[in-house]
């Protein structure tokens, strides 16, 4: 890496432990972990497959504060030995983490570009459990991650690896915050980006418009649904991806994401989704500006899994128009998870994005 800086300090927290005792939380971690290990064998008795395919080691964890006081964590893989460190955001979806990224500990997205040489720097923001708020923190939407987080993690990228500008992979959410990003507040910090599933237009039934426009009214903003315990909950009782409409992904994979990779979903960012779901666009939190007919020729890779219940055949695609991107439509039953943690994703479609990023990474000086 052409800068040998020193990590962002993390902010200075209260130390709760007490000598001689061991954390209570660890502790009850792994009573956990063993009570879901043994529900798992109890209500599969006769299968062989393992229950999940093992928790990762942590990444080095660095701090970044927003401007209105949210601090929130980039995880940092640095490059393989040899690897001239061109700095790589991965942004997850919605109700997902930095580990989606990284499910399988053998083969996964952030070794793959690590392999390649890329510095990779995994996206926590405000909406993630290991955010830390300011004192005064009001509910947020969508576009203050794509605004403040963003903002604020693209400068402590470019201050850590000591390039000027960074490479994008966006999944679901991931995707449309760049979208937003682009939309909202254009610079240069971001060269060049992929996106796999980040729908743009939403296709509209009456039903489900209803619906949608009930979420975006009603839900308090200030709620946070435990859609994290929940999954993890569920976990043992998952057989196979096709239950998390993932149809190529394995049932230990599938059961790892819901363990160790489901996060919690914030009422702010549900009410927006909910309202791109119910106009059938992805607009901004006041619902004035349609973010496809506001994107600016951008260099990008825009990838349509075929079989995503969260992006429909053509709900990515017309994004590609105003980007002047390059796309790649998935076929052969490609669900929402599935271009992270597949079978197929390692060998059919991870080189593909990493030779796109690779034939962008010189424009990062």
């Amino acid at each position: 890496m052409p800068n040998d800086a020193s990590p962002l300090p993390r902010p200075s927290l209260p130390d709760l432990k007490r000598p001689g005792l061991e954390p209570v939380e660890p502790a009850l971690l792994r009573f956990g972990a063993s009570a879901l290990a043994a529900t798992w064998r109890v209500t599969h008795p006769t299968r062989a497959d393992r229950y999940v395919l093992g928790e990762l080691p942590p990444p080095v964890r660095l701090y970044y504060t927003a401007q209105d006081g949210w601090q929130a964590p980039l995880f940092f893989l640095p490059p393989t030995p040899g690897g001239r460190g061109e700095p790589v955001l991965l942004a997850h979806g919605l109700g997902g983490s930095w580990r989606d990224f990284a499910v399988d500990p053998a083969h996964n997205l952030a070794q793959t570009l690590r392999e390649a040489g890329f510095a990779v720097y995994l996206f926590e923001h405000r909406g993630d459990r290991s955010a830390l708020p300011p004192a005064n923190a009001a509910p947020f939407t969508v576009d203050d991650v794509a605004v403040y987080d963003v903002d604020a993690a693209l400068e402590a990228i470019r201050a850590h690896s000591g390039y000027a500008r960074v490479l994008w992979l966006g999944h679901g959410l991931g995707a449309q915050l760049l979208y937003l990003r682009l939309a909202l507040a254009p610079d240069d910090a971001v060269v060049a980006a992929v996106t796999l599933g980040g729908a743009v237009r939403f296709p509209v039934s009456a039903s489900a418009a209803r619906a949608a426009g009930r979420v975006a009214t009603l839900l308090p903003s200030r709620w946070v649904l435990p859609t994290r315990r929940a999954q993890q909950l569920l976990s043992p009782f998952v057989t196979a991806g096709d239950e998390l409409a993932s149809p190529d992904t394995s049932g230990p994979a599938a059961r790892t994401r819901l363990r160790y990779a489901s996060g919690d979903l914030h009422g702010g960012v549900v009410r927006q989704v909910a309202r791109w779901v119910a106009t059938g666009q992805l607009t901004d939190a006041t619902g004035r500006v349609d973010v496809v007919a506001a994107l600016r020729p951008f260099p990008a890779l825009v990838v349509e899994p075929d079989a995503d219940p969260a992006c429909p055949v053509g709900a990515a695609e017309p994004a590609a128009a105003p980007l002047e991107a390059g796309f790649r439509r998935l076929e052969g039953g490609w669900g929402h998870l599935d271009p992270l943690i597949g079978a197929r994703a390692p060998t059919e479609l991870h080189p593909l994005l990493t030779r796109f990023l690779v034939s962008r990474r010189e424009r990062c000086w």
